[in-house]
């Protein structure tokens, strides 16, 4: 076989690694969920001082009560670009008991999500 052959085999197996590997919408949405979920209670945990004690217990059952509203409104605002071996993920996330809101970006590759961008 000469270079090029070589180099398209190689590409094409690649590629089709990629589409066999690379996670659906659904997988993306229940990660983002469970992100989100974790951004949301850092916040809470980072109410500081005397009052704090008082609100983060609050706070946190304030997001537990919200979290099964978010994964549709999640799905609705998520928008996915295909790029064959990896896909990118943006989804406009807004958790209103910790008034959080933002855009949080992530790569899906070889079954796996890595996040880059966060609020």
């Amino acid at each position: 076989m000469k270079g090029w052959q070589v180099l398209l085999v190689g590409l094409m197996g690649v590629g089709g690694l990629g589409f066999l590997t690379n996670p659906d919408r659904v997988a993306y949405e229940n990660y983002a969920v469970e992100q989100a979920g974790n951004l949301a209670r850092a916040e809470c945990d980072r109410v500081s001082g005397g009052l704090g004690m008082l609100v983060k217990e609050p706070c946190r059952a304030a997001i537990e009560a919200y979290m099964p509203q978010l994964k549709p409104l999640l799905a609705a605002t998520t928008t996915r670009q295909d790029w064959g071996l990896f896909s990118i993920y943006r989804s406009d996330i807004s958790i209103p008991a910790v008034n959080f809101n933002g855009r949080v970006e992530s790569i899906g590759l070889f079954d796996r999500f890595y996040t880059y961008k966060t609020p």
